[in-house]
């Protein structure tokens, strides 16, 4: 850790605007003439992916020099639709800073736990995503980041590895989850790679196939867990469970395809470390859920200016050409010497528990479509999301209050899972891998809706319903009061993969 946050800070930022002078974005608002934090703050905007994009755009027809000074051909995929939604550029430097922030995480957990004959001997599981060409022709490429860095690891990794990461980034992920598992129950796994929610599927496949009681019974020297994309507290409890009598080690990365930026480097710790001297420049709005509608216009502060204890949403500048990036997510500080983060929530209505940033507009498009294709109407609606504790295992459900019903519950809800993973490529991943099980859609009668209301919110006369729950214990009492209420109705769809086909080719082996 740098002794100075400010000095390396700084440091970053001249670095970025040097790189970036001679760019079109850094002509048009003058980064040679810039020379300090002040400067930069008053003359480049701040920025969203609508700003960006029209760039972007460019960059992916084979463009270049437009926001980084090198050529373009990876990107990472954000969110939205397979093939669609944000496109964030990886720049080489990128991914080189994303290879040290990850040598950075083992080399912390090795200096709490030293016994590296330990740690490298047996085998280890990862399980990243794909990459695939944005058209059979193209050159471009377009993938999740996990993908990229496990096509970077070094060759000498794969002797550790289960499988080889190179093979998994171009397959199938039902393809890959099951092959990997079949392998991983033969082998002395040590240490997993993997989101939460897929690691806890892993783990209850693991159960299933072998019909073993207990996890130590399949992988006794099992001690290491690294997980990112979701919050590792929603699945502790069920990693506790799952994992009782192993002497387990958690590391949590956080990080998103703009960059990684903090990770768990204290095992005694639940917050995290912030990285400030690996190619990302920060800047903290303050207190943005009171400024959601204007954020772009409120004034950031530097790192070596935050507070503890109050809330900041992220802005980055990085080394792949995003400048005063807004992102969504909201951060309070543990610590600000040795600045230490605890990751809070999202600025705008995002439910986030199991990695899908489901934004709420995208919810309402895919109910207004569903119920249209049922011939349905409702009136209002909000969903939550909990681990079933029936299955153990997440599912999503959507209380909606009906004008009309859908003659067939089920159906809607199947047409409701479908259209929400045609909008939602997070959504779309996450029930391709079982990640999160199918929905189930209750009705959420007026009697429900007041019963929760007078258990759950102040009333007065500007009280609305919200259109994501949060909570477990709101979330529960929901489904009882709706269940309460009208026994008759209680949508559920069947099925692993509901989605079929793609619309973009995977890249294969003689491709590479």
């Amino acid at each position: 850790m740098p002794r100075s946050v400010a000095s390396a800070q700084q440091k970053v930022l001249s670095l970025l605007l040097r790189k970036g002078a001679h760019t079109e974005y850094g002509n048009r608002f003058g980064f040679s003439n810039i020379s300090n934090y002040s400067e930069y703050s008053d003359k480049v905007p701040l920025t969203t992916y609508d700003d960006i994009e029209p760039y972007i755009e460019r960059l992916k027809k084979g463009e270049h020099n437009l926001l980084w000074p090198s050529k373009i051909h990876n990107f990472a995929i954000s969110a939205g639709t397979t093939g669609r939604g944000k496109h964030i550029p990886l720049s080489e430097e990128r991914l080189r800073s994303d290879q040290r922030f990850m040598r950075k995480v083992i080399i912390s957990y090795l200096s709490q736990k030293p016994n590296l004959l330990y740690f490298f001997m047996g085998s280890h599981v990862s399980l990243p995503g794909n990459i695939e060409r944005l058209d059979p022709k193209s050159n471009i490429r377009l993938g999740e980041i996990s993908a990229y860095l496990a096509k970077l690891s070094p060759g000498w990794l794969s002797l550790f590895q289960v499988r080889s990461t190179h093979t998994m980034i171009r397959e199938e992920w039902t393809e890959k989850f099951d092959r990997t598992l079949e392998i991983a129950v033969q082998s002395d796994v040590r240490k997993i790679v993997a989101i939460p929610s897929w690691a806890l599927r892993f783990f209850q496949r693991a159960l299933e196939i072998t019909g073993k009681k207990h996890i130590r019974e399949i992988w006794p020297n099992l001690r290491l867990l690294i997980c990112g994309g979701e919050a590792l507290n929603t699945y502790r409890p069920h990693f506790n469970q799952l994992l009782e009598g192993l002497d387990m080690d958690f590391i949590e990365n956080y990080g998103a395809s703009e960059s990684y930026f903090a990770f768990s480097d204290d095992l005694k710790r639940t917050d995290l470390r912030l990285i400030v001297d690996n190619g990302v420049f920060y800047e903290w709005i303050p207190m943005p859920k009171n400024h959601k509608d204007n954020l772009q216009e409120q004034k950031p502060v530097p790192t070596w200016e935050v507070e503890k204890g109050i809330p900041y949403s992220l802005v980055v500048s990085c080394n792949s050409g995003l400048w005063r990036y807004m992102i969504n997510d909201v951060v309070e500080f543990t610590d600000t010497e040795q600045p230490r983060i605890n990751v809070v929530g999202r600025v705008s209505e995002v439910f986030d528990r199991f990695g899908e940033a489901v934004e709420s507009h995208e919810a309402q498009s895919a109910l207004e479509k569903s119920a249209e294709e049922c011939n349905a109407t409702f009136s209002v609606f909000t969903m939550g999301g909990l681990i079933d504790p029936e299955i153990k295992a997440p599912r999503h459900y959507w209380f909606i209050q009906w004008v009309k019903k859908p003659a067939d519950p089920d159906r809607f809800t199947r047409l409701l899972d479908e259209n929400l993973q045609e909008i939602n490529r997070h959504y779309h991943n996450r029930r391709r891998s079982m990640g999160i099980h199918p929905p189930v859609t209750l009705n959420m009668t007026k009697k429900a809706m007041y019963g929760w209301r007078e258990i759950h919110q102040a009333l007065h006369a500007q009280t609305k319903m919200p259109r994501i729950i949060e909570d477990t214990d709101k979330i529960t009492d929901m489904i009882r009061l709706c269940r309460e209420s009208d026994k008759s109705f209680e949508g559920r769809c069947t099925g692993e993969d509901p989605t079929k086909g793609k619309s973009y080719s995977t890249i294969t082996e003689n491709e590479e």
